[in-house]
């Protein structure tokens, strides 16, 4: 572990520091995520400019996410903040574990089901969703940054 650096209490105020020296009207603050085993810490990112950092994918996020990462010096998911714009982060959580239940439904009916290529963390939602399901498994199959999860009964 590296040393740590910016605290999580601090996040907010960091990414409201950083986006006013990028000319950025930028509010940021805590709100729960309804499951903090798979999205803890989540930092609700608003403001008058809040949208730029959703544009293209949420490119500009990711690469603001990955600042405060390095910025905190921690790689423990449960000690990380995590960002999120208009909710967006939040709903395709709920939309890849909705999609991880769905196919430990279907892994019970027919032995197995894979789902498409997803992000690691999209498919540590799905493993996790899937984990709190009896007599399931799942696997990550392949390489690469995005990969299959194929779930499957025990």
């Amino acid at each position: 572990m590296r040393k740590s650096g910016a605290t999580l209490e601090s996040v907010p105020e960091l990414i409201v520091r950083w986006g006013a020296h990028l000319g950025l009207g930028l509010e940021a603050r805590f709100a729960p995520s309804g499951d903090e085993e798979a999205f803890p810490n989540r930092v609700a990112v608003a403001g008058p400019d809040a949208s730029f950092l959703a544009a293209n994918r949420g490119a500009a996020l990711d690469a603001l996410q990955f600042l405060v990462h390095e910025a905190q010096g921690e790689r423990e998911d449960q000690k990380l903040a995590y960002l999120d714009v208009k909710g967006a982060r939040l709903f395709r959580m709920q939309e890849v574990m909705a999609m991880g239940q769905f196919a430990a439904e279907k892994a019970r009916e027919l032995g197995s089901h894979t789902l498409g290529a997803l992000s690691a963390r999209e498919r540590r939602w799905v493993h996790l969703v899937v984990s709190r399901e009896a007599g399931l498994g799942t696997e990550s199959e392949g390489t690469g940054t995005f990969k299959p999860v194929k779930v499957f009964r025990k």
